[in-house]
């Protein structure tokens, strides 16, 4: 964190920053979904694996004789949706090497309940164990995509028609994972769409949640971080809180609340920045909390999107 020289400040919001700035290497994130993903890591791998095999092996099973007619119309349909999510999961891998997600999970199970279904659907041609596993894959497809599809909707309402920031409101931004010292896309995404509601709005402040990872230690909190890149992109250092102690999302509400309570700004409207999927979860944390925050959306990179919305999806069921 930029050090300057100590000043008295007519600002409650600067003795809170500093304060909270000079704790920050105190504490140490001990409970992230990314640091309980490594521990799926395997599980992914063999899911994604599995569903892969399935799905070519009911694919080929099922392969048409040429002859143009529903169940061939059917094949192509459904070996378009298999390779499209395979397709995603292998882009999502490649974007992030060796950081399999279990929103991953989802999309392969989907995937194989795609391949499976003109092999459900005949009743030919193939022997009964796979037809059967076949049907199997199909049931558990499609529930995967009821499921998760109905979860989508809910988050997505979240932050529907939500009302603009106001001129003197105070921005949660939620962190996210740090490589390198530099914010990740999603959280670079957060980080552009808070600095553009900062920027030109000398009003509004904004609390930098969230601390060091236990999986990476040498790597600033995110706090950190994040305070680094929004001055980078000009914004000023006074509009800005450090929150340098959460470990989830829950305690990234909690504990900016604390600080913007100490800052003397509870009276003000508080926002909560974060990507679009994760929006749901962090006004159900605020709502627990006794606060109604106004949700703002950061767009999920593409390429990743699919899979966070899983992600979140499933730590939702999980009850996280």
């Amino acid at each position: 964190m930029n050090k300057r020289a100590a000043k008295p400040s007519s600002h409650p919001q600067e003795s809170a920053r500093k304060a909270h700035g000079a704790a920050t290497m105190r504490h140490t994130r001990t409970s992230t979904l990314e640091g309980s993903e490594l521990r799926w890591r395997s599980a992914v791998y063999t899911v994604c694996a599995v569903s892969l095999a399935l799905g070519v092996t009911f694919l080929a099973c099922a392969f048409p004789d040429g002859a143009s007619r529903p169940s061939t119309y059917l094949w192509v349909a459904c070996a378009l949706a298999f390779a499209t999510l395979t397709a995603s999961n292998a882009a999502y891998l490649a974007r992030h090497p060796g950081r399999p997600t279990i929103g991953m999970m989802p999309v392969a199970v989907a995937s194989a309940g795609a391949a499976a279904a003109p092999l459900a659907a005949s009743a030919t041609g193939s022997a009964a164990p796979l037809r059967t596993c076949a049907i199997v894959a199909l049931a558990l497809g499609v529930a995967c995509v009821a499921v998760f599809g109905c979860l989508f909707v809910k988050m997505r309402a979240a932050y529907a028609n939500a009302p603009a920031p106001g001129e003197k409101s105070v921005l949660i931004v939620l962190g996210a994972a740090v490589r390198s010292g530099r914010p990740c896309q999603t959280l670079a995404r957060r980080l552009d769409v808070a600095a553009d509601l900062l920027l030109g709005h000398p009003h509004r402040m904004a609390v930098l949640t969230g601390g060091a990872s236990a999986a990476r230690p040498s790597e600033p909190t995110e706090a950190e971080a994040m305070a680094r890149y929004l001055r980078e992109r000009g914004v000023p250092e006074a509009q800005l809180l450090l929150e340098p102690r959460a470990a989830n999302t829950r305690q990234n509400v909690s504990f900016s609340l604390e600080v913007v309570r100490e800052a003397g700004l509870a009276g003000r409207q508080l926002c909560v920045v974060s990507n679009d999927y994760h929006l749901w979860r962090s006004l159900r944390c605020a709502r627990r909390q006794g606060a109604e925050l106004v949700p703002v959306a950061a767009r999920t990179p593409r390429v990743s999107a699919l899979q966070q919305w899983c992600r979140e999806a499933l730590t939702i069921l999980a009850g996280r």
